[in-house]
């Protein structure tokens, strides 16, 4: 997916963990996260709440190999914008990417 992300212009800095992310100074920089549903130590939800906790949310797009319908409906309801299931087009990933950075610049995230 970084790649993908950096083939059309984006700039992308991946991390091995939820918790990686959380201690690195960029998560005030990032403008749209995309994170897998279950990852070692965190789940992506997890990872979504913490930040907003934080007070530092960022537009989230969650990926799942395993859809379930309670997950996505309670990520939804706090916040994350997207709820993807893989095999992820390229197409689906990046309007989605596209309307992140979209809601993040509306709601004043970024200057």
């Amino acid at each position: 997916m970084a790649r993908l992300m950096k083939a059309h212009g984006y700039l992308a800095q991946t991390f091995d963990s939820g918790a990686q992310l959380l201690s690195s100074d960029y998560r005030a920089r990032t403008d749209c996260l995309i994170a897998d549903v279950q990852m070692p130590g965190m789940t992506g939800p997890e990872l979504h709440g913490r930040l907003v906790a934080a007070g530092t949310p960022i537009p989230t797009i969650l990926i799942t190999a395993h859809p379930d319908e309670s997950v996505r409906s309670r990520a939804i309801q706090a916040g994350v914008l997207f709820y993807l299931t893989k095999p992820v087009s390229e197409d689906d990933l990046l309007g989605s990417v596209r309307s992140a950075v979209a809601a993040g610049e509306a709601s004043g995230r970024r200057p």
